[in-house]
Protein backbone atom coordinates (compact mmCIF):
# COMPACT_ATOMS: atom_id res chain seq x y z
CA UNK A 1 0.00 0.00 0.00
CA UNK A 2 1.54 3.26 -1.32
CA UNK A 3 1.23 5.78 1.93
CA UNK A 4 1.13 9.69 0.70
CA UNK A 5 4.28 10.78 2.86
CA UNK A 6 3.28 14.70 1.67
CA UNK A 7 3.71 16.96 4.16
CA UNK A 8 0.86 18.36 5.68
CA UNK A 9 -0.39 21.74 5.17
CA UNK A 10 -2.11 23.20 8.02
CA UNK A 11 -3.97 27.22 8.38
CA UNK A 12 -5.86 28.73 11.35
CA UNK A 13 -9.44 28.98 11.65
CA UNK A 14 -11.94 29.37 10.38
CA UNK A 15 -11.48 26.65 7.37
CA UNK A 16 -15.16 26.65 5.83
CA UNK A 17 -16.17 30.31 4.49
CA UNK A 18 -20.11 31.30 4.45
CA UNK A 19 -19.86 33.82 1.66
CA UNK A 20 -20.39 36.77 3.41
CA UNK A 21 -17.91 39.41 3.52
CA UNK A 22 -17.74 43.08 5.47
CA UNK A 23 -18.50 44.45 2.65
CA UNK A 24 -21.50 43.02 1.54
CA UNK A 25 -22.38 42.87 5.24
CA UNK A 26 -22.23 46.74 5.24
CA UNK A 27 -24.65 46.61 2.06
CA UNK A 28 -27.31 45.27 3.54
CA UNK A 29 -27.16 47.07 6.50
CA UNK A 30 -27.36 50.20 4.18
CA UNK A 31 -30.37 49.03 2.53
CA UNK A 32 -31.76 47.85 6.11
CA UNK A 33 -31.52 51.70 7.22
CA UNK A 34 -32.70 52.92 3.83
CA UNK A 35 -36.29 52.96 4.79
CA UNK A 36 -36.18 54.82 7.90
CA UNK A 37 -33.79 57.27 6.24
CA UNK A 38 -35.62 58.19 3.40
CA UNK A 39 -39.08 58.32 5.51
CA UNK A 40 -36.57 61.18 8.13
CA UNK A 41 -35.37 63.12 4.93
CA UNK A 42 -39.17 63.45 3.45
CA UNK A 43 -40.20 64.31 7.41
CA UNK A 44 -37.67 66.55 8.39
CA UNK A 45 -36.46 67.81 5.82
CA UNK A 46 -33.21 68.29 3.72
CA UNK A 47 -31.51 68.71 7.37
CA UNK A 48 -30.86 64.93 7.77
CA UNK A 49 -28.60 65.37 4.74
CA UNK A 50 -26.53 67.91 6.14
CA UNK A 51 -26.63 65.85 9.28
CA UNK A 52 -25.58 62.66 7.90
CA UNK A 53 -22.81 64.05 5.77
CA UNK A 54 -21.08 65.74 8.98
CA UNK A 55 -21.05 62.34 10.83
CA UNK A 56 -20.32 60.64 7.81
CA UNK A 57 -17.24 62.96 7.04
CA UNK A 58 -16.10 62.43 10.72
CA UNK A 59 -16.24 58.97 10.67
CA UNK A 60 -14.21 58.67 7.44
CA UNK A 61 -11.87 60.77 8.83
CA UNK A 62 -11.43 59.27 11.79
CA UNK A 63 -10.56 55.92 9.94
CA UNK A 64 -7.82 57.39 7.72
CA UNK A 65 -6.14 59.24 10.82
CA UNK A 66 -6.44 56.06 13.36
CA UNK A 67 -5.10 53.55 10.41
CA UNK A 68 -2.44 56.16 8.95
CA UNK A 69 -1.81 56.50 12.81
CA UNK A 70 -1.27 52.22 13.29
CA UNK A 71 0.38 52.29 10.28
CA UNK A 72 -2.25 49.80 9.26
CA UNK A 73 -4.06 50.13 5.31
CA UNK A 74 -6.92 52.18 5.26
CA UNK A 75 -9.55 50.11 4.36
CA UNK A 76 -12.88 52.82 3.67
CA UNK A 77 -14.02 50.77 0.93
CA UNK A 78 -15.16 47.70 3.48
CA UNK A 79 -17.96 50.17 4.26
CA UNK A 80 -17.78 49.83 8.00
CA UNK A 81 -16.77 53.56 8.52
CA UNK A 82 -19.83 54.84 6.46
CA UNK A 83 -22.16 53.07 8.55
CA UNK A 84 -21.34 54.17 11.31
CA UNK A 85 -21.31 57.94 10.81
CA UNK A 86 -24.95 56.84 9.64
CA UNK A 87 -25.76 55.25 12.67
CA UNK A 88 -24.40 58.23 14.39
CA UNK A 89 -26.59 60.70 12.41
CA UNK A 90 -29.91 58.93 12.80
CA UNK A 91 -29.85 59.12 16.36
CA UNK A 92 -28.71 63.08 16.99
CA UNK A 93 -30.91 65.89 16.99
CA UNK A 94 -31.90 66.34 13.58
CA UNK A 95 -31.29 70.19 13.48
CA UNK A 96 -27.56 71.36 11.88
CA UNK A 97 -26.69 74.80 11.89
CA UNK A 98 -22.81 76.35 11.59
CA UNK A 99 -22.30 76.00 15.03
CA UNK A 100 -22.68 72.31 15.06
CA UNK A 101 -20.69 70.89 12.33
CA UNK A 102 -18.04 70.65 14.07
CA UNK A 103 -19.27 68.72 17.42
CA UNK A 104 -21.17 66.29 14.99
CA UNK A 105 -18.00 65.74 13.00
CA UNK A 106 -15.84 64.93 16.05
CA UNK A 107 -18.41 62.50 16.80
CA UNK A 108 -18.24 60.52 13.28
CA UNK A 109 -14.55 60.80 14.47
CA UNK A 110 -14.86 59.91 17.93
CA UNK A 111 -17.00 57.02 17.68
CA UNK A 112 -14.65 54.88 14.46
CA UNK A 113 -10.79 56.62 15.83
CA UNK A 114 -11.50 56.34 19.27
CA UNK A 115 -13.84 53.98 20.42
CA UNK A 116 -13.35 51.58 17.58
CA UNK A 117 -9.69 51.24 16.18
CA UNK A 118 -8.08 53.04 19.29
CA UNK A 119 -9.85 50.76 21.44
CA UNK A 120 -9.33 47.23 20.04
CA UNK A 121 -9.76 47.93 16.26
CA UNK A 122 -12.26 46.46 13.91
CA UNK A 123 -14.12 43.64 15.10
CA UNK A 124 -12.39 43.50 18.44
CA UNK A 125 -13.97 47.02 19.82
CA UNK A 126 -16.21 46.94 23.63
CA UNK A 127 -18.64 49.36 22.99
CA UNK A 128 -20.68 50.52 20.29
CA UNK A 129 -19.09 53.32 18.69
CA UNK A 130 -22.25 55.00 17.58
CA UNK A 131 -24.01 55.08 20.75
CA UNK A 132 -20.95 56.14 22.57
CA UNK A 133 -19.66 58.81 20.39
CA UNK A 134 -24.12 59.60 21.03
CA UNK A 135 -23.10 60.08 24.75
CA UNK A 136 -20.15 61.53 24.46
CA UNK A 137 -21.88 64.31 22.16
CA UNK A 138 -24.73 64.74 24.85
CA UNK A 139 -21.78 65.38 27.30
CA UNK A 140 -20.67 67.79 25.82
CA UNK A 141 -22.92 69.61 25.01
CA UNK A 142 -25.26 69.82 27.74
CA UNK A 143 -21.44 70.57 29.82
CA UNK A 144 -20.84 73.39 27.31
CA UNK A 145 -24.49 75.25 28.07
CA UNK A 146 -23.69 74.55 31.94
CA UNK A 147 -20.67 76.27 31.83
CA UNK A 148 -21.55 78.82 29.24
CA UNK A 149 -21.63 82.11 31.68
CA UNK A 150 -18.41 81.48 33.05
CA UNK A 151 -17.25 80.75 29.23
CA UNK A 152 -18.79 84.01 28.49
CA UNK A 153 -17.09 85.70 31.11
CA UNK A 154 -13.84 84.91 29.18
CA UNK A 155 -14.38 86.03 26.19
CA UNK A 156 -18.19 87.01 24.20
CA UNK A 157 -17.12 85.68 21.05
CA UNK A 158 -18.28 82.57 22.22
CA UNK A 159 -21.84 83.90 22.64
CA UNK A 160 -23.25 82.97 19.24
CA UNK A 161 -21.78 79.27 19.42
CA UNK A 162 -23.13 79.07 22.78
CA UNK A 163 -26.59 80.09 21.93
CA UNK A 164 -27.11 77.36 19.20
CA UNK A 165 -26.01 74.88 21.69
CA UNK A 166 -29.01 76.25 23.67
CA UNK A 167 -31.41 76.26 21.08
CA UNK A 168 -30.64 72.78 19.97
CA UNK A 169 -30.96 71.64 23.62
CA UNK A 170 -34.80 72.88 23.19
CA UNK A 171 -34.86 71.09 19.74
CA UNK A 172 -33.76 68.07 20.94
CA UNK A 173 -36.19 67.93 23.72
CA UNK A 174 -39.03 67.90 21.49
CA UNK A 175 -39.52 64.28 21.10
CA UNK A 176 -42.98 62.09 21.99
CA UNK A 177 -41.23 61.29 25.62
CA UNK A 178 -40.06 64.69 26.73
CA UNK A 179 -43.78 65.57 25.65
CA UNK A 180 -45.56 62.97 27.56
CA UNK A 181 -42.74 63.64 30.81
CA UNK A 182 -44.23 67.59 30.51
CA UNK A 183 -47.88 67.08 30.23
CA UNK A 184 -47.84 67.91 27.26
CA UNK A 185 -49.98 66.71 23.63
CA UNK A 186 -48.30 63.28 22.63
CA UNK A 187 -48.54 62.04 19.21
CA UNK A 188 -51.14 59.53 18.05
CA UNK A 189 -49.58 56.19 17.94
CA UNK A 190 -50.07 55.56 14.20
CA UNK A 191 -48.04 58.86 13.39
CA UNK A 192 -45.20 57.14 14.97
CA UNK A 193 -45.67 54.17 13.94
CA UNK A 194 -45.66 55.40 10.23
CA UNK A 195 -44.70 58.45 9.98
CA UNK A 196 -43.78 61.27 13.02
CA UNK A 197 -42.06 64.99 12.26
CA UNK A 198 -40.55 64.74 15.98
CA UNK A 199 -37.04 63.29 17.66
CA UNK A 200 -34.48 61.75 15.94
CA UNK A 201 -34.22 60.84 12.54
CA UNK A 202 -34.63 56.75 13.59
CA UNK A 203 -37.91 58.13 15.63
CA UNK A 204 -39.90 59.07 12.01
CA UNK A 205 -40.99 55.83 11.59
CA UNK A 206 -41.20 52.49 14.03
CA UNK A 207 -42.58 50.94 10.83
CA UNK A 208 -39.34 51.90 8.42
CA UNK A 209 -37.21 50.33 11.40
CA UNK A 210 -39.02 47.05 11.48
CA UNK A 211 -38.76 47.08 7.95
CA UNK A 212 -35.20 47.44 8.06
CA UNK A 213 -34.88 44.97 11.00
CA UNK A 214 -36.71 42.33 9.25
CA UNK A 215 -34.49 42.43 6.71
CA UNK A 216 -31.24 42.10 8.71
CA UNK A 217 -33.07 38.93 10.16
CA UNK A 218 -34.04 37.07 6.86
CA UNK A 219 -30.70 38.05 5.36
CA UNK A 220 -28.79 36.36 8.18
CA UNK A 221 -27.00 39.03 9.57
CA UNK A 222 -28.65 39.29 12.83
CA UNK A 223 -30.58 36.43 14.99
CA UNK A 224 -34.00 38.12 16.74
CA UNK A 225 -33.19 36.52 20.30
CA UNK A 226 -31.59 40.08 21.34
CA UNK A 227 -34.49 42.15 19.46
CA UNK A 228 -37.65 40.05 20.79
CA UNK A 229 -35.75 39.58 24.49
CA UNK A 230 -35.05 43.50 24.89
CA UNK A 231 -38.53 44.59 23.63
CA UNK A 232 -40.52 41.91 25.20
CA UNK A 233 -38.92 42.66 28.73
CA UNK A 234 -39.57 46.36 28.39
CA UNK A 235 -42.61 45.74 27.07
CA UNK A 236 -43.58 43.92 29.62
CA UNK A 237 -42.11 46.17 33.02
CA UNK A 238 -44.17 48.80 30.86
CA UNK A 239 -47.07 47.62 30.89
CA UNK A 240 -46.32 47.61 35.23
CA UNK A 241 -45.07 50.51 35.06
CA UNK A 242 -46.80 52.44 32.60
CA UNK A 243 -50.21 53.79 31.38
CA UNK A 244 -49.10 54.09 27.89
CA UNK A 245 -46.93 50.56 27.20
CA UNK A 246 -47.59 51.23 23.46
CA UNK A 247 -46.43 54.72 23.50
CA UNK A 248 -43.29 54.09 25.32
CA UNK A 249 -42.49 50.78 23.06
CA UNK A 250 -42.74 53.47 19.49
CA UNK A 251 -41.21 56.36 21.43
CA UNK A 252 -37.40 56.85 21.81
CA UNK A 253 -35.54 55.16 19.65
CA UNK A 254 -36.32 51.38 21.39
CA UNK A 255 -37.01 49.77 18.19
CA UNK A 256 -34.52 51.56 16.25
CA UNK A 257 -31.81 50.77 18.88
CA UNK A 258 -32.76 46.46 19.52
CA UNK A 259 -32.95 46.19 15.90
CA UNK A 260 -29.59 48.11 14.54
CA UNK A 261 -27.54 49.16 17.73
CA UNK A 262 -27.72 45.94 20.37
CA UNK A 263 -27.43 43.52 17.70
CA UNK A 264 -23.61 44.67 16.85
CA UNK A 265 -21.97 41.69 15.81
CA UNK A 266 -19.07 43.00 17.66
CA UNK A 267 -20.22 43.88 20.69
CA UNK A 268 -23.19 41.65 21.88
CA UNK A 269 -22.90 38.02 22.89
CA UNK A 270 -22.00 35.39 20.60
CA UNK A 271 -24.30 32.63 22.08
CA UNK A 272 -28.19 32.08 22.27
CA UNK A 273 -28.67 31.90 25.88
CA UNK A 274 -25.76 34.89 26.13
CA UNK A 275 -28.08 37.43 23.44
CA UNK A 276 -31.61 36.35 25.64
CA UNK A 277 -29.71 37.54 29.08
CA UNK A 278 -27.95 40.51 27.29
CA UNK A 279 -31.39 41.65 25.98
CA UNK A 280 -33.05 41.43 28.65
CA UNK A 281 -30.58 43.10 30.64
CA UNK A 282 -31.25 45.91 28.30
CA UNK A 283 -34.76 46.03 28.48
CA UNK A 284 -34.59 46.14 32.31
CA UNK A 285 -31.95 48.95 32.09
CA UNK A 286 -34.27 50.86 30.18
CA UNK A 287 -36.87 50.24 32.08
CA UNK A 288 -35.42 51.71 34.88
CA UNK A 289 -34.23 54.70 33.32
CA UNK A 290 -37.58 55.82 32.11
CA UNK A 291 -39.96 54.87 34.65
CA UNK A 292 -38.07 55.22 38.05
CA UNK A 293 -34.74 58.18 37.36
CA UNK A 294 -36.69 59.78 33.94
CA UNK A 295 -36.14 63.52 36.03
CA UNK A 296 -32.43 62.56 35.95
CA UNK A 297 -30.20 63.73 33.23
CA UNK A 298 -30.32 60.64 31.04
CA UNK A 299 -29.80 60.75 27.29
CA UNK A 300 -33.39 60.96 25.59
CA UNK A 301 -35.43 57.22 26.02
CA UNK A 302 -32.14 55.74 28.18
CA UNK A 303 -31.74 53.68 25.31
CA UNK A 304 -27.97 54.43 24.77
CA UNK A 305 -27.09 54.22 28.44
CA UNK A 306 -28.62 50.67 28.40
CA UNK A 307 -26.89 49.16 25.38
CA UNK A 308 -23.53 50.93 26.24
CA UNK A 309 -23.65 49.67 29.90
CA UNK A 310 -24.46 46.13 29.19
CA UNK A 311 -21.47 46.13 26.39
CA UNK A 312 -19.31 46.06 28.73
CA UNK A 313 -21.00 42.83 30.74
CA UNK A 314 -20.69 41.18 27.41
CA UNK A 315 -16.98 39.30 28.00
CA UNK A 316 -18.57 38.00 31.49
CA UNK A 317 -21.86 36.47 29.55
CA UNK A 318 -20.00 34.68 27.17
CA UNK A 319 -17.83 33.06 29.84
CA UNK A 320 -21.36 32.51 31.89
CA UNK A 321 -23.08 31.02 28.51
CA UNK A 322 -20.51 29.18 26.74
CA UNK A 323 -20.50 25.56 26.40
CA UNK A 324 -18.08 23.73 28.00
CA UNK A 325 -15.12 21.75 25.85
CA UNK A 326 -15.90 17.92 25.20
CA UNK A 327 -14.74 15.96 28.06
CA UNK A 328 -14.61 19.47 30.03
CA UNK A 329 -16.66 20.00 33.07
CA UNK A 330 -18.34 23.86 33.60
CA UNK A 331 -16.40 25.94 36.00
CA UNK A 332 -18.75 28.10 38.04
Amino acid sequence: MNIDRSPIKTSPAPHFHSGVTISSAMKDLFIALLPVTLISIFMLGAQVLLLLATTITGALLGEVVARKYRGEEVTLYDGTALISGILLGLILPPTVWWAMIPLYTFGGFFATAIVRDALGGLGRNRFNPALSARILLLFGRSSLVYLAPFILEISEAFEPYLHQLEVLDLVSAATPLYAASEGLAIPELSSMLFAYQGGSPAETSALAVLAGGIYLIIRGHIKPHIPVSMISTFFILALIFSAQPFFHLLGGGLLFGAFFMATDWVTCPLTRKGQILFGIGIGILLAFFRFFVADLWVSPGGVAFSIVIMNGFVPYIDRFTARPKYGQQRRD
